[in-house]
């Protein structure tokens, strides 16, 4: 590997006079290797969580006091908001997020709570002055849920949210149990945009991974909810599994690409601890899944097979083949948007307080029974976390628009970052097109270190 000389990366100290900036000391843990494929090797390993912000934490007999002003005033910006529902019929064995199994006699309680919440913060200019522009029905398996009660769901967010006239609404689902009644009760309740967790078309790897239904089955479901042509239909998929070769990874695209569908999500697996997933690989009962060099190499192919299929890149992960998949809610929710939040678990932003919804389902239903939201946590915002959102928003899409971020925030981001940025680009994961910062197929890969550690940086040498 090369050797990596902080005199050559640093600033002048006249450059330096007056700008925030980190010790020469504590350079090296934001610099990637060098002298390697930048691909597979930049970093020792990756970040598996989208970067966060911190903040202080509110006292829970404060949250009132400090709510109040907020929902007072008039939303400005973008908003979305985000329904969580923490049902799941089977526990996928990758999953970290699975909550609570799902009973069919839950689907009308939980309905019913969830409408209750909508309406608490009914008549509160925070909630009901300005536009939402996405709403995602999450969690969870939102589709577990009995048609009758899919459908109320959705008129009541159109009923109680002032929805922008081309409002992305999403339900996130599997296609198991997901038939033509419940289809219909969402587009009757004004769904139009639905993201379906395939991961795989492999039956044998689905079947390895605990989920139900076979390639076959998946394929015949989709064209059904194609065939209403009411909805952008969206697929996820995932590479890195177990057993799963670059063959089997490029047979799902090819899958998906046939079917004609209005996008296409490609992400990597992660092995979250205490999964199930986890668990079968320490036993020895399924093998482990890609290394990273692996995983770069199916990053890769990945980004050229959709881009020979002429799909249209909207961020990192995120692919449309045609113009109804526009991909609101994943991009305005990691940038500056508010977001309303329902449901056991939800995690809302009202202008930068972060707030978590209680995660317990019986403690949830209690606190909206009483007429009060159900809020666990609130946080005060990081002095400076509208510009680290709307540079993890640029970093989502691929690139930074360094004066546009440096004159909506008066802070010299070229200068304070030249150490760091020279350096990425020597690695070959950055590079310079006039005024902006683009990411270069393996920065693409390693956009989540890259984004935490610019924050990290940032932070840092506005604190030095």
């Amino acid at each position: 590997m090369t050797e990596i000389r902080l005199e050559k990366s640093l600033p002048s100290e006249q450059e330096r006079v007056g700008q925030p900036s980190v010790p020469a000391e504590g350079l090296e843990r934001y610099f990637a290797r060098e002298g390697v494929d930048p691909l597979p090797y930049a970093f020792e390993g990756k970040i598996a969580v989208h970067p966060g912000l911190g903040g202080s934490g509110v006292e829970k007999q404060d949250f009132e006091a400090t709510l109040e002003p907020l929902l007072a005033e008039p939303r400005t910006g973008k908003t979305v908001a985000y329904i969580h529902v923490p049902f799941c019929e089977t526990h996928c064995l990758y999953c970290g997020f699975y909550n609570k199994a799902y009973r069919e006699d839950e689907s009308r309680i939980y309905a019913d709570a969830l409408i209750q919440e909508l309406r608490l913060w009914r008549g509160r200019p925070g909630q009901d002055a300005g536009p939402v522009h996405a709403v995602y029905m999450g969690g969870g398996t939102p589709t577990a849920l009995q048609a009758d009660d899919l459908r109320r769901i959705l008129k009541e967010v159109r009923a109680v949210l002032p929805l922008a006239n081309d409002c992305e609404i999403t339900v996130e689902g599997r296609l198991s149990n997901f038939g033509p009644d419940k289809m219909e009760a969402c587009f009757e309740g004004g769904a139009n945009r639905f993201s379906l967790g395939v991961q795989s078309f492999d039956t044998e790897i689905r079947q390895a991974m605990g989920r139900v239904s076979d390639r076959d089955t998946l394929i015949r479901q989709l064209q059904l909810l194609q065939s209403y042509d009411q909805a952008a239909v969206i697929v996820d998929l995932i590479y890195g599994f177990p057993m799963q070769t670059m063959e089997r990874w490029l047979a799902d695209i090819a899958t998906a690409q046939s079917l004609k569908l209005d996008g296409a999500d490609c992400y990597q697996l992660n092995v979250y601890r205490n999964t199930p997933l986890a668990k079968a690989i320490e036993s020895g009962r399924l093998p482990a899944g890609a290394d990273v060099p692996m995983q770069s190499a199916m990053f890769a192919a990945g980004v050229k097979a959709m881009q020979k299929g002429f799909y249209r890149r909207l961020s990192i992960s995120h692919w449309a083949r045609t113009s109804r998949e526009r991909n609101l809610y994943n991009l305005y929710v990691k940038g500056r948007a508010h977001c309303l939040a329902f449901g056991p678990g939800a995690g809302g932003n009202l202008d930068g307080f972060f707030y978590l919804n209680q995660s317990d389902y019986r403690a949830w239903q209690e606190e909206v029974r009483a007429g009060r939201k159900p809020i666990a946590m609130l946080f005060r915002p990081f002095p400076q976390g509208k510009l680290f959102k709307a540079i993890a928003e640029g970093m989502e899409q691929g690139w930074l628009d360094m004066p546009g971020l440096e004159a909506a925030y008066g802070i010299p981001l070229g200068e304070v970052w030249k150490p760091v940025l020279e350096q990425w680009e020597r690695a070959g994961l950055v590079e310079r097109d006039g005024a902006f910062i683009v990411l270069t197929l393996a920065g693409q890969f390693w956009q989540v270190n890259l984004s935490q550690l610019l924050l990290d940086y940032l932070k840092r040498a506005l604190e030095a």
